[in-house]
């Protein structure tokens, strides 16, 4: 009988990553070749057990030159026609850099949308673009899945990103309040003992301080002298829910770095 419970558990064991979901592509794909080998490694380790965690796609595509017509479209291309995506529908999230424009998407599809909802969006750029910026594309990449990680891990939890977290602009008016309140009682105060201290008397006019007949005005004219018009190029912000051209639904955000 013992031997019989024992051969169970070996079949249990040798079943169990049968049952592992398989994805048709690596976790990235580094086209613009920002990683080193030991990078690629451990960060393709990383997204993978991340993958196998939540059974879901998160994955990261980065090209040398870009081969949509938009970040968001070649990020969307990227991953309706080469088969990422877990489950029946294809469920994921992928971040999409182009090296030549500087430009990155994150894309999300199925129930990424909901996972990663506008806030969770906006929550992914902030904290990427710095890294971004500074060509620290290692440590975007690494809190690019750290941030996939928390994320997963809150709507898995039934608290998606956007019915945990408050606006920011919440947060902004708490904190103007809690400080410019104390400061209106205070200036409030301040200014009736010292209208309580004036004794000098508000002259309202000047012209009882100009001796009559010093000055005259013959006439007055203004002239223009010349103009300076700066222009800045307004930054490539690509958002919101979209259909790809294969006509599947997309959400995500991205921009320029």
């Amino acid at each position: 009988m013992k031997r019989i419970i024992a051969l169970f558990f070996v079949f249990l064991i040798c079943i169990t990553p049968c049952f592992a979901e398989e994805f048709t592509n690596p976790p990235i794909t580094d086209g613009a070749e920002y990683l080193t080998s030991g990078e690629l490694e451990g960060l393709s380790a990383k997204l993978e057990e991340i993958r196998q965690k939540y059974t879901f796609e998160v994955a990261i595509v980065t090209e040398n030159e870009m081969s949509g017509t938009s970040a968001m479209a070649s990020a969307d291309d990227i991953y309706d026609y080469n088969g990422y995506g877990a489950g029946a529908n294809d469920d994921g999230i992928m971040l999409y850099i182009c090296r030549s424009t500087r430009e990155y998407h994150i894309t999300t599809h199925a129930d990424g949308m909901r996972v990663f909802n506008e806030r969770g969006i906006k929550y992914l750029k902030n904290n990427l673009i710095p890294y971004l910026e500074s060509d620290d594309y290692y440590h975007a990449m690494v809190t690019f899945a750290d941030l996939a990680d928390e994320l997963l891990n809150m709507a898995a939890n039934g608290e998606p990103f956007n019915e945990k977290q408050h606006e920011t602009k919440d947060i902004l008016i708490i904190l103007a309040c809690a400080v410019l309140i104390p400061l209106l009682i205070a200036h409030i105060k301040t200014s009736n003992q010292l209208k309580k201290m004036k004794t000098a008397v508000e002259n309202d006019y000047a012209a009882n301080y100009v001796k009559e007949g010093s000055k005259r005005l013959d006439f007055s004219r203004d002239i223009f002298m010349y103009s300076n018009i700066t222009k800045t190029e307004k930054a490539k912000n690509d958002s919101g829910s979209h259909k790809s051209s294969s006509g599947r639904t997309h959400g995500g955000g991205g921009g320029s770095f």
